[in-house]
């Protein structure tokens, strides 16, 4: 069995790494070695248990997608989070929301018996059923709750016009 105040340090020290990997943006490439490291980690037995995977520090936010008449409302859940910890991108037809609190200095001077709420990091990539007004697209945070209001992209229709 290991100590728990090794796991605690190996489990800290993921984090660290991941948030180190993140902002290099190393996050986002695909390796082709990921197959081969869950191998590696499935092997190591107790030791894995104790240091969970990088990637599975990054959460999915629970989300909500509205479609409305003239605009698209979209509604995150990312818990202590403040509106410096965030950042929305967006294309034609999807928003990327990436949210991140890193670790507050105090906590490590408190040996804490469980610690899971001095970081977090949120990321979510969210597919919009039509293309929007990146321009006019607004972003409000309300006590963890991020809304994400875009208008559709106006489509002006065809008119047949008859040829006599």
């Amino acid at each position: 069995m290991i100590p728990k105040v090794i796991c605690q340090g190996l489990n800290d020290l993921a984090t660290k790494m991941y948030l180190v990997a993140d902002d290099l943006g190393l996050i986002d490439i695909e390796s082709s070695y990921s197959d081969e490291m869950r191998y590696v980690r499935k092997k190591m037995g107790q030791i894995t248990e104790a240091i969970p995977l990088l990637a599975g520090n990054v959460r999915k936010p629970l989300t909500d997608v509205v479609k409305m008449d003239e605009a698209i409302i979209v509604t995150l859940e990312l818990p202590g989070m403040e509106k410096e910890d965030i950042e929305v991108t967006a294309t034609d037809d999807e928003l990327s929301v990436r949210a991140k609190k890193t670790v507050e200095p105090k906590m490590h001077a408190v040996r804490a018996h469980k610690c899971e709420r001095s970081h977090g990091i949120y990321r979510q990539k969210i597919k919009l059923p039509c293309s929007i007004e990146r321009d006019e697209t607004s972003a409000t945070l309300n006590n963890g709750l991020l809304t994400i209001t875009t208008p559709k992209e106006v489509v002006t229709t065809r008119t047949r016009i008859r040829v006599e």
